[in-house]
């Protein structure tokens, strides 16, 4: 479990990931070689998997966002899961327990797009018996990192 310090490394980094290492080990109040250690340990412990770049959707033409819920039979889910993977659209994918066996993360240009995606390429995956499509109209929270609510 992380610490105070390592709490404020990550937080740091997800704030901006290219903060340099002198203003993270001065944010947690530690030495520049003990940030380093620190954020090598997190590392090499997979609890920082890796840096990224935060895009906006919209900017770069794809303005329709939408979570695709999809029932189908058990036995196909492993061929599936490597279809759903090529599939570039596709941010997320989580296979889930409840009402639908899989919840897709996805973002396209426009509807048209969201169509062809669901109906010509989805449904038609081996197994699928059903889809739900949830259209989001505003993103209200995105964290990069979330904490235990007693550490937030």
């Amino acid at each position: 479990m992380p610490d105070a310090v390592d709490e404020v490394i990550i937080g740091a980094l997800a704030d901006d990931a290219r903060t340099g290492i002198t203003e993270i080990a001065a944010m947690a109040n530690v030495s520049r070689a003990t940030a380093y250690n620190r954020i090598k340990r997190l590392t090499e412990d997979g609890v920082i998997r890796g840096y990224s770049v935060v895009t906006d959707h919209a900017r770069m033409g794809l303005g329709v966002t939408a979570l695709v819920l999809i029932s189908g039979s058990q036995p196909d889910w492993r061929a599936n899961r490597e279809i759903l993977s090529s599939y570039p659209e596709i941010e997320y994918c989580w296979y889930v327990v409840g009402s639908a066996d899989i919840v897709l993360l996805v973002r396209v240009a426009d509807t048209h797009q969201l169509r062809d995606l669901i109906l010509t390429r989805l449904q038609a995956l081996p197994g699928v018996t059903a889809t739900q499509t949830l259209t989001v109209i505003d993103e209200v929270v995105h964290r990069p990192v979330v904490r235990p609510a007693d550490r937030a």
